[in-house]
């Protein structure tokens, strides 16, 4: 395929069914929870999505919708200023794989009960199992529509944003998100000309 062109929808406040997911997913890991959604002209496919998803990390739009999913969940790690001066470098790390592992909708729930139930919780804030379901088929629903297994998932590996340092011990090249441990994870889910991007960043 050519180079695929993106675009996404107006922003608007996250309906209630996300935020409620993103927010349980901060408090049970931690995390900075973010979801980023878009449009490519062309269908993502199996046979493409990595394609896809390489073009859209590394379109200003990625930037963008990251920065404004930063700014709209009030965490401001991205924000265009750090200690008051600008960044020097892009969001993107340099040399990045993105490796793609293709999941089932099965696997897709699964993933997103295993962040509010088994994921490291610093602070010990997993979810009972019974709201974790509820949080979790709430959100699927609201992302999906009726027809969740018509839709593709995959897991991404999260080496395409910086890390923090916190792990390693070196010193953050900003802006950074992924902090170095299991609790970093990119996961992308698609149909048609849509697609979606949930990212965590869960730390001590």
């Amino acid at each position: 395929m050519g180079s695929p062109r993106f675009s996404a929808p107006p922003p608007n406040p996250e309906p209630p069914a996300v935020d409620a997911f993103l927010s349980a997913v901060d408090s049970a890991m931690n995390s900075n929870t973010l979801l980023l959604t878009a449009d490519c002209d062309a269908p993502v496919t199996a046979g493409n999505c990595r394609a896809v998803l390489h073009a859209f990390l590394r379109s200003a739009l990625f930037e963008r919708l990251m920065r404004a999913a930063d700014a709209r969940r009030n965490w401001y790690v991205l924000a265009d200023a750090y200690d008051s001066e600008p960044f020097e470098r892009p969001l993107l790390r340099e040399g990045f794989r993105a490796a793609v592992s293709p999941l089932d909708h099965a696997g897709f729930l699964a993933r997103l009960r295993w962040m509010l139930c088994e994921a490291y919780s610093p602070y010990g804030h997993h979810y009972p199992a019974a709201d974790a379901e509820r949080l979790v088929c709430d959100f699927a629903r609201e992302l999906l529509g009726e027809d969740g297994p018509a839709w593709s998932f995959a897991a991404v590996s999260p080496d395409f944003l910086r890390p923090t340092g916190y792990h390693s011990g070196e010193e953050p090249l900003w802006p950074v998100y992924f902090d170095g441990c299991e609790s970093d994870t990119a996961t992308f889910v698609h149909r048609g000309r849509s697609f979606h991007l949930l990212l965590t960043n869960g730390s001590p």
